[in-house]
């Protein structure tokens, strides 16, 4: 289920940081542990394995959508000159879970803080409305439009990331290869859980050829969009846990649209978990195009 949230700043004068994405993934586990201790601990901590060093917690999220915002690099964020902003959340969660997860939401005080010594603000909103957007995909194709950056990446020979440009011949069969392995993962018998018509199970491993043919990519070029949406990716390089001794970089790729063709089941987990990695961290939100 995907909800959209209406967020109220509390004070008239509201800087967001620009790296904001990991401390509203921090603020979702602590909505969940309010309610839920045992399932945002689950979440957080184990999630659903695919492998021992591999597993997705099937949650994400946009990034905050503020129609006008001045651009502030001194302070190092954006001054909000809107009465409310919005954020989509997502969760692939069972339907009977909709009701509880909009209580959750509803009146919570969202606080956005800079670990940053040279500037140090708080951003803090008030949740005035959750609204639920039901995912219902009854095609085998969906055009989707991207919400926060999609993170796709190669190792070099040196096992460092190389980011992926949406275009990249690579990118659409290691996005399949990624939403395979999320699909498994929820799986209780991995090993011989198919979709209906689909390949057995093994068949469905990153790199699997039979799987791959079965769920489809196809980038939207600017010319199939609309000028005032043109499908034109663009990189954001995204500090995570910035200011502490894990901080990390990664890069995105945001504003384009694509096509994705398979099974039904595999893109309503696409738009109700994510695509690409890093799905909990902000990354790989997606919503569905004519919605």
């Amino acid at each position: 289920m995907q909800f959209k949230l209406t967020l109220r700043p509390v004070s008239p004068k509201t800087l967001v940081p620009f790296n904001y994405a990991y401390k509203l993934s921090g603020f979702i586990y602590s909505v969940l542990a309010g309610a839920d201790a045992q399932y945002a601990h689950f979440l957080h901590e184990q999630g659903y394995p695919i492998t021992s060093t591999r597993r997705f917690k099937l949650f994400t999220f946009s990034d905050l959508i503020m129609p006008k915002i001045v651009v502030d690099a001194g302070a190092g964020g954006m001054w909000v000159n809107s009465p409310c902003i919005e954020w989509i959340v997502s969760f692939y969660v069972d339907t009977a879970a909709q009701h509880f997860l909009m209580g959750l939401f509803q009146d919570q005080r969202c606080v956005i803080m800079s670990n940053l010594q040279r500037a140090a603000h708080r951003a803090e909103f008030t949740i005035d409305r959750v609204e639920a957007l039901p995912v219902r995909i009854t095609s085998p194709v969906v055009r989707l439009r991207t919400l926060s950056p999609v993170v796709i990446a190669l190792k070099d020979e040196r096992g460092m990331d190389q980011y992926l440009h949406p275009a990249h011949e690579q990118f659409g069969p290691l996005l399949v290869a990624n939403l395979w392995a999320k699909y498994r993962s929820i799986q209780a018998d991995r090993q011989a859980t198919a979709l209906p018509g689909s390949q057995p199970a093994d068949a469905m491993l990153p790199g699997s050829h039979p799987a791959d043919a079965m769920l489809r990519y196809r980038l939207l070029s600017d010319a199939e969009e609309s000028v005032a949406r043109p499908s034109v990716p663009k990189s954001r390089l995204v500090t995570i846990k910035e200011g502490s001794g894990e901080q990390t970089q990664l890069r995105g790729y945001y504003g384009f649209t694509f096509d994705l063709e398979g099974p039904v089941e595999l893109l309503e987990l696409a738009v109700l978990a994510g695509v690409g990695r890093y799905n909990a961290e902000g990354f790989g939100c997606v919503g569905i195009v004519g919605k």
